[in-house]
């Protein structure tokens, strides 16, 4: 007997959350990282973009999965997916935040 294919888009995407919504909260987070451009010239601005994509879509939501595991550990049906796209979210409000009142 074979095994089902599995999709990618199925490992990438929660089954609770509507793909759309997650790609509209990907593109957004690679959009409002370009917006640092505006803090340097050439090489320095593109690393400025870079930090902000790896600070957005990286390290923010890794370490919101990392203290979800707990919640994991008790309930097995728990979806670390979910808590990765909120840490993506609380990113992206948290760099709205930076852009506006940092300089």
């Amino acid at each position: 007997m074979q095994k089902p294919l599995v999709k990618i888009s199925d490992t990438i995407f929660p089954k609770d959350l509507p793909k759309s919504l997650t790609i509209i909260l990907i593109t957004a987070c690679l959009l409002l990282g370009l917006a640092s451009l505006r803090n340097g010239t050439g090489l320095q601005g593109w690393l400025n973009v870079i930090e902000n994509w790896l600070l957005m879509l990286l390290i923010l939501p890794t370490a919101t999965a990392v203290v979800a595991l707990p919640f994991k550990y008790r309930d097995p049906s728990f979806e670390l997916k979910l808590a990765y796209y909120m840490g993506m979210f609380v990113a992206l409000l948290f760099t709205i935040g930076k852009l506006r009142y940092w300089r």
